[in-house]
């Protein structure tokens, strides 16, 4: 990324605003900066200057007579292969305008009055990425050369590629794997992150093929893969993006064979997406088959979007103590060559019928290597088992000490600034945002929220995960229990929370009718800042003052109910107001 103290190269900046006004102001910034300004005066004006330079950068008003700015923006797009920075530049600040303007094709939103810092760091960070992409692009055109020179040539492609995967570097508690290339390179590939939330992402891909060109295949679904899980997009989210990429990148006979996992020891739930790879099957205590996740969708990059179906079984496994077990293709063949799938399933089932878990995935693998007898594995292998449950999952009194201690360390902390705070001062920023049923049914909301607070707050990255983690409680309970009148005593027990959850899904698709209010806001008291969220939704409310007052000892606390505790743990203060559909939280950044 480029340095916020050292000047960038000078960049040709495409300026597209029908306001004389504003064009003069972006051209002092711009100079300024040390970038040249391109001026254009209409969506018209602004893609035949495009197609002229092929400018750095664009800096593009939305609303302007004749061809607007999501037409201009669609048709540049369109009208070059290369990828290169897209800023709107706008007044609209409701989500469906952003929506429109993503999906336009824009890479980011800057709202007026502009904030000339702000404009500068977008600028150097897409520029950036930019030649980032441009790097990757060629180190992947060098890759495809390099396979049909000599060895030396391919060793480097191999030192790319494990570099790239990053193998050797990532690790987590609950993850086990295993993989043995076939040839120099592996066409199957393993990834597996954490979201801001703790949720695990697991994902286990297979290329058609082997060697390099499937190992090429499926690089391009890494980048998604982490980014999205490190911003908390759902896993369906992560999944649609990536089979559109694979869509637009891969040939038409080329294709991605993928298991996907998301794994929430908070909630005890995981969800499988399998397109076209071996069951992923889920182990219980001694070893045996407790569920089986068939694979009920094809793989990835064949279908377009309209077509494709990113939805994942879901199954809560409560308290009970399973691990998930992953393989692609290879591992099957490899211990029944010639034999179906079922047959090879059950060998490796079968070896993984051990009294201690951690040593099953060991035991697989020596079944693996049994059969290989020291001969090369005629398709790529690997194996992961995942923990889900057992260990590391609280009780109810863990779960009320820990909130407990969490809301005494906060009330220390407020007895300590709350002096200041009697001296606050108006607010620095303020974004506020109405979502209706339309966004509610298809927005990942969070991210979005996330976004707009990293984007205005670069500084204070140590407030993400608490951040994440307030914004996801309060909009799940507005949405939940507020807009889709859900009751939480259904998720009393694991067969409760299957209930709870599929008909969470079933109002959510149906909704017709319902808003939440969003409306973020930083303000300084003393040497202190502070970020203000408010939640409002369409619901009935609660009894709030009841619930405020309920200990926190209760053994629902093991699947709902510590919201509250939990929000006053991790923020200054938190209001309920009205009838109980406003929450106020305010968190010290």
């Amino acid at each position: 990324m480029t340095s916020a103290h050292v000047m960038p190269e000078r960049l040709n900046i495409l300026v597209v605003d029908d306001e004389p006004l504003n064009q003069a102001l972006l051209e002092a910034l711009l100079e300024d900066m040390g970038h040249t300004a391109v001026l254009a005066s209409s969506g018209e004006e602004g893609l035949a200057k495009f197609m002229q330079q092929l400018p750095d950068v664009v800096l593009m008003d939305v609303m302007m007579p004749g061809v607007g700015g999501f037409e201009a923006v669609r048709a540049m797009r369109r009208a070059t292969s290369q990828w290169l920075p897209i800023i709107f530049i706008t007044s609209l600040s409701q989500v469906d305008d952003m929506v429109l303007g993503i999906e336009a094709g824009a890479d980011d939103y800057l709202l007026k009055p502009l904030n000339r810092e702000l404009l500068r760091v977008k600028i150097n960070n897409l520029h950036a990425q930019q030649l980032l992409h441009k790097k990757l692009a060629n180190h992947n055109r060098s890759l495809m050369e390099f396979s049909e020179k000599a060895i030396d040539d391919s060793q480097i492609a191999q030192d790319f590629i494990r570099k790239v995967t990053s193998l050797d570097t990532i690790n987590d508690p609950d993850v086990q794997f295993y993989l043995h290339p076939a040839e120099n390179y592996s066409g199957d590939l393993i990834a597996f992150g954490r979201t801001p939330s703790g949720q695990l992402h697991v994902m286990l891909a297979d290329s058609t093929g082997h060697g390099l060109a499937a190992a090429l295949n499926v690089m391009p679904i890494l980048q998604p893969f982490y980014a999205m899980t490190a911003k908390g997009f759902s896993l369906g989210k992560i999944i649609g993006e990536i089979n559109r990429t694979l869509k637009n990148y891969l040939p038409q006979h080329r294709f991605v064979a993928a298991v996907f996992v998301m794994i929430d020891p908070d909630k005890q739930m995981l969800q499988v997406w399998n397109g076209g790879l071996p069951p992923a099957t889920l182990l219980g205590g001694d070893g045996s088959v407790a569920h089986a996740f068939d694979s009920s969708s094809l793989p990835l990059g064949i279908l377009g979007q309209e077509e494709f179906d990113a939805g994942a079984e879901q199954f809560f496994y409560g308290n009970n103590n399973y691990q998930l077990f992953l393989c692609t293709d290879g591992a099957v063949d490899t211990v029944a060559p010639g034999a179906d799938m079922l047959r090879g399933m059950q060998v490796l089932l079968d070896a993984a019928r051990h009294e201690h878990a951690e040593q099953r995935l060991s035991m697989i693998q020596q079944v693996v290597n049994q059969h290989l007898h020291g001969r090369p594995a005629l398709d790529d292998v690997a194996l992961m088992m995942l923990r889900c449950g057992g260990e590391g999952k609280d009780d109810a009194a863990s779960v009320s000490r820990k909130l407990s201690g969490g809301v005494e360390a906060m009330q220390h902390q407020r007895e300590i600034i709350a002096p200041a705070l009697q001296h606050a001062e108006a607010f620095d920023w303020q974004v506020q945002l109405q979502l209706t049923s339309a966004q509610l049914r298809k927005t990942d909301v969070i991210p979005l929220l996330m976004l707009l607070v990293n984007n205005m707050e670069t500084q204070h990255s140590n407030l993400s995960s608490s951040l994440f983690v307030t914004l996801s409680e309060l909009f799940n309970n507005a949405l939940d229990h507020g807009v889709l009148k859900l009751d939480s005593a259904l998720k009393e027990d694991p067969a409760g929370m299957e209930m709870y959850f599929e008909e969470r899904a079933r109002r959510l698709q149906n909704l017709e009718q319902g808003e939440i209010n969003i409306r973020l806001e930083k303000f300084s008291a003393g040497d202190n800042a502070f970020l203000k969220v408010v939640f409002r939704d369409s619901g009935e409310g609660f009894d709030y003052a009841a619930r405020l007052a309920a200990p926190l000892d209760d053994e629902s606390l093991l699947r709902h109910g510590r919201g509250i505790a939990l929000m006053q743990s991790l923020c200054y203060s938190l209001r309920y107001l009205g009838k109980g559909n406003e929450v106020e939280a305010i968190l010290l950044l």
